[in-house]
């Protein structure tokens, strides 16, 4: 998606139109000087922006570059690391047997899935539910860090509220 900066700048058109010519050249000068350190504030607060939405993501991130007619803002699915199914690597041995118990339709669909891949079913399912443990865990690491965030904010607001005099 496309975010263009230009319209940020023609805002400027209609004000200019009250200032005689001499003072509109000068004052338009002044614009188109600017306007590289103007870009860079914008992409710093979309990025700034794009970072709490990206920790709210899972299993994707949005993605903000600094393009010549403004902003190019995508979204990108994140590749699994695999860490997820080193930590859940047993030996043989250390197997457990379970019975489950599923409709037709899921198992074929899942049993297609897991050929395309070029697994078992086993290991498919086995490696399935080890992403979705990892996508909890990351969930609520996610939850935590929130959490933290909204405690220092309260800390600061109340440190503002002490400062100001107010109770």
């Amino acid at each position: 998606m496309r975010v263009p900066i230009d319209a940020i700048f023609d805002a400027f058109d209609g004000p200019l139109l009250l200032v005689d010519d001499t003072e509109r050249q000068r004052m338009t000068r002044v614009l188109q000087a600017s306007r590289p350190a103007v870009e860079n504030a914008i992409y710093r607060i979309f990025s700034e922006a794009l970072r709490g939405v990206n920790e709210g993501l899972d299993g994707a991130r949005v993605d903000v570059r600094l393009v010549d007619d403004g902003l190019d803002i995508e979204v990108l699915e994140e590749a699994e690391t695999g860490d997820f199914e080193s930590d859940f690597t047993l030996s043989p041995g250390d197997v457990e047997k379970l019975t489950l118990r599923i409709i037709e339709p899921l198992k074929q669909a899942a049993a297609a899935a897991a050929a395309e891949e070029g697994r078992s079913l086993n290991n498919w399912i086995s490696a399935a539910l080890a992403r979705h443990l990892e996508r909890r865990s990351r969930q609520g690491r996610r939850e935590m860090r929130r959490a933290a965030r909204d405690a220092r904010r309260a800390g600061r607001d109340a440190a503002s509220d002490d400062e100001a005099g107010l109770d």
